[in-house]
């Protein structure tokens, strides 16, 4: 009694807090809309209305509520003549204490030690509280709370590791919070030391403040700091940060090396929701290594621009647009690229799309502008605009209302596409000439496909008849003639769109197909229980008009060289062209291909009746196919193409590609008029001229292997010796492994040693393989050569949590014709609760190099709390 009397003293009389009551008659009532509201207490409650005083004791989860206040404590106590609230937590029979309290004001939560609030000044006297501000959170000693949520702070501590005893956090002598009325919070602070695992730093600060905006904002962005042995010491990335609205920002950056290099960039993002959403980004910067005056002085000036949007597809559906450019000068990737895999690469392509479907109708519209480049020999290809309008495949004699069978005539059908294409071709030296324009190369292609019934013959072959018309129109040309002065043929090209003119072919075809199944069964026993055995061929037979007419652009001309020698030249004024002329001559083929497909019935283990089975592919697809054309006048057979591909185990690919030439070569190395098994004998039916293999197989799970005497083939994993229980811990938790290499310094250990790892690890690898071989020939002093070209290639992509905080990458590969490692990347990524370590290494090749950086999570202090170092490829030029 004595205790609570000396705090309620404490209250009304000490509390600098409390505000001096009026006299009143009566008491006042607490229910009433002016006061407080108290929850029925957990355990108890007492009230003192005696000697003037006027108190009320709470035991055990009480909660007072005061308009948009609120506190929640095990032990709370009410002066009502100075209105003035004090709460705290209880011990429990250990002496733990527990229920401290935690107010909720003004949409923030505070957690403290204990609390005085007084209801009329709105004032509050803290003792070690705990608050997040954005980011970070501010743990004071000793804190007031004034009425407009400012809160002064006395030995306090500011950090963004969310732990109630921080990793690291700053120091301060006192501190202040105040908030705006944009609802924007600012953290300012005196003289202030940082400290990390409670050891004091040298870093100090006279005074700071840390920032917490309620919503976007524009600000200055902190710049990062390195060196270059070839470019300099460096300082990246400055610039500011604008918002515009709510739905477009806008950052402005700039880069500088001390030996003279730099770098602008802008880059913008914008979203309005259920409409479109986007990024913009555009570099420009002068590259330049060694000293001005000095041999090795070099610099070059590059560009880059990237553009990425997305229609939303609610926003006006039957059209979408999207665009994925990509463009930039040749070296810009070379200079300016931010991950390894950016630096290696050569080509680089855009698109930019805009299409339209009409509801109800068989009508699309589908407009492009295209690009690609290749930085290795400064190469640009620009398309635009490339218009392809489509008509869907219709069927003009079909009933609206059938009725009985379907008749013959309505299997009819007709579809149109009809493409418009205009294309440059450049290097980018070439972009200030004066005719750059007139590399423009153009085109419209109409194409007719005309569906006609399909009939069975013989009850299992099925026959599916087709005609074609398409006609080609071109908007410049190129003609020929023979230059008397310089004894040569000259080309000459017209303007683009300075002429108009037609090409036009027809075509028919007949495809029959069927399909033919083996099935070899192996008895009821069996583990295979039958394996069937597919085969789909298939016959084509085409045949097209003669089209070298001279409606089809075809030319010739005359003239006699200077040795006198008559000369007959047949060419086609449209050639060269996006699209190409119709081929010369007549023709009527025959294309033959032979599908296989090769699957097994095998019992299942997993299934307890012993009756259940799967299927299990052993061939996915393999196809033999090639054309032979009746009206050539030589070799009318052509090289056989074969394609096989299948996948083992449901997860390692395999796929496999050959082309076989069945004529014969000369003295020369010339294919003739001679099939090569008539020529070699034997079985040598066919020339292997090209062939290809591939594979890849990805697995992944949770490491169980074990090695040691006390290895158990039950778990995988061995307990510690002589312990069934370890702190308390059960065995599943108590695993260890016996490995027999220091994993630090790689050396053997005899005997091996136990090193504990936890009994899972999610990893994953992926393994793949390429071969390719192609065969030439090579006519040279009186003897042919041979040349066979084989090329082999491995590459490796790993990724193992070795822990939940520790992730490891690497990414590699083996040229096994040349016998050297490819670009190889090891990275790793350590969560170290409030810090980050990441690490990247590049040990070989042309981007040789390494970083290092450990930083804080938080954006708030980020910037401030980092150590980088790094080496940089550009180091070793």
């Amino acid at each position: 009694m004595r205790v609570l009397e000396y705090m309620r003293k404490d209250i009304s009389g000490r509390d600098s807090l409390a505000i001096k009551n009026k006299d009143k008659d009566t008491v006042e009532n607490l229910a009433s809309i002016d006061e407080p509201v108290f929850s029925e207490a957990r355990d108890s409650s007492v009230e003192i209305f005696t000697k003037g005083a006027r108190m009320k004791y709470f035991y055990g989860d009480v909660t007072v509520k005061y308009n948009d206040m609120q506190i929640k404590a095990d032990y709370i106590a009410y002066d009502a003549q100075s209105r003035t609230v004090f709460a705290k937590g209880l011990p429990d029979s250990s002496g733990k204490v527990s229920g401290n309290p935690v107010m909720t004001e003004g949409g923030k939560k505070y957690e403290m030690e204990s609390v005085y609030y007084n209801f009329d000044s709105r004032k509050a006297k803290i003792k070690n509280m705990i608050t997040q501000e954005g980011d970070g959170y501010l743990h004071g000693t000793y804190i007031k709370k004034m009425p407009d949520n400012s809160i002064n702070v006395a030995k306090g501590i500011y950090t963004t590791c969310d732990l109630e005893h921080p990793h690291y956090y700053i120091k301060m002598s006192a501190a202040k919070v105040v908030t705006s009325q944009s609802g924007d919070k600012k953290t300012v602070f005196g003289p202030a030391y940082l400290v990390v695992e409670d050891v004091p730093t040298p870093f100090a600060l006279p005074f700071g403040f840390v920032p917490s905006f309620g919503k976007r904002n524009s600000g200055i962005l902190v710049p990062t700091y390195g060196e270059e042995n070839a470019r300099g010491f460096y300082m990246k990335d400055f610039g500011y940060y604008f918002v515009f609205g709510d739905h477009w920002d806008l950052a402005v950056t700039g880069t500088r090396y001390s030996l003279g290099s730099w770098a602008v960039a802008l880059n913008s993002r914008y979203n309005v929701r259920y409409k479109y959403n986007g990024n913009f980004n555009l570099d420009y910067s002068v590259d330049q290594t060694g000293e001005k005056g000095q041999p090795d002085f070099f610099q070059t000036k590059n560009f880059g621009l990237q553009w990425s949007h997305s229609q939303d597809s609610k926003a006006r559906p039957g059209t979408s647009f999207r665009a994925s450019v990509n463009f930039s000068s040749p070296s810009y990737n070379k200079y300016n690229s931010n991950t390894i895999s950016q630096a290696l690469s050569n080509q680089v392509s855009s698109s930019v799309s805009y299409g339209r479907v009409w509801a109800g109708t068989p009508f699309s519209l589908t407009v492009n502008a295209l690009h690609s480049q290749n930085s290795r020999d400064s190469s640009y290809s620009v398309t635009f605009p490339n218009i392809t309008f489509t008509m869907a495949r219709i069927y003009p004699f079909k009933r609206k209302h059938s009725a009985g069978k379907k008749k013959f005539y309505e299997s009819f059908g007709i579809n149109y596409t009809a493409s418009f294409v205009n294309k440059i071709n450049f290097k980018s030296d070439e972009v200030h000439e004066p005719d750059f324009f007139k590399k423009l190369k153009n085109g419209l292609k109409n194409n007719f496909s005309f569906n006609l019934p399909t009939f069975t013959l013989l009850k299992y072959i099925q026959a599916a008849p087709g005609i074609s018309y398409g006609m080609n129109m071109y908007f410049s040309k190129a003609t020929q003639h023979y230059d008397q002065q310089e004894q040569k043929v000259v080309i000459t090209e017209s303007d683009p769109f300075s002429t108009f003119g037609v090409t036009q072919t027809f075509s028919g075809s007949l495809s029959l197909s069927t399909r033919l199944y083996g099935l070899f069964n192996f008895g009821p026993h069996s583990r295979i229980l039958a394996i069937r055995h597919m085969i789909t061929p298939s016959i084509t037979f085409s045949g097209q008009p003669q089209m070298a007419t001279r409606g089809n652009g075809f030319r010739t001309f005359n003239y006699v060289d200077v040795n006198g020698i008559q000369h007959v030249q047949d060419y086609n004024i449209y050639s060269g062209q996006v699209n190409s002329v119709p081929g010369r001559g007549e023709s009527a083929s025959m294309g033959f291909s032979l599908g296989n497909n090769v699957e097994a019935k095998v019992r299942d283990k997993r299934d307890t009746t012993g009756k259940g089975y799967k299927k299990v592919k052993l061939i996915d697809q393999l196809s033999i196919g090639g054309t032979y054309n009746f009206l050539a006048d030589s070799m009318k057979l052509s090289t056989i193409s074969v394609n096989m591909s299948t996948t083992v185990f449901g997860k390692m690919a395999i796929s496999a590609n050959a082309t076989l030439d069945p004529y014969a070569i000369d003295e020369r190395g010339h294919r003739y008029n001679e099939f090569n098994i008539a020529k070699e004998g034997g079985l040598k039916l066919f020339r292997m001229t090209h062939a290809g293999f591939s594979t890849s197989y990805s697995f992944n799970g949770e490491g169980t292997s074990s090695l040691g005497s006390d290895y158990s083939p039950a778990s995988g994993w061995i307990t510690a010796p002589g312990n069934k229980s370890v702190s308390g811990k059960n065995d599943s938790q108590q695993q260890y492994k016996r490995i027999y290499t220091n994993p630090y310094t790689g050396e053997y250990i005899p005997g091996g040693w136990v090193y504990y790892m936890p009994p899972t690890v999610p990893w994953s690898v992926n393994l793949n393989f390429s071969y390719t071989f192609s065969k030439s020939y090579q006519y040279s002093n009186d003897q042919l050569l041979t040349k066979n070209t084989n090329t082999m290639t491995l590459g490796i992509s790993s990724q193992i949590k070795l822990t939940d905080k520790l992730n490891c990458n690497l990414n590699t590969g083996f040229d096994l014709s040349k016998m050297k490692m490819t670009t190889t990347q090891f990275s790793a990524n350590m969560d170290l609760h409030c810090f980050n370590i990441a690490v990247s290494w590049i040990p070989n090749g042309q981007w040789e190099s390494w970083s290092f950086r450990i930083s804080a999570k938080a954006s708030a202090l980020a910037d401030l709390l980092q150590y980088k170092k790094n080496a940089s490829y550009w180091d070793k030029y």
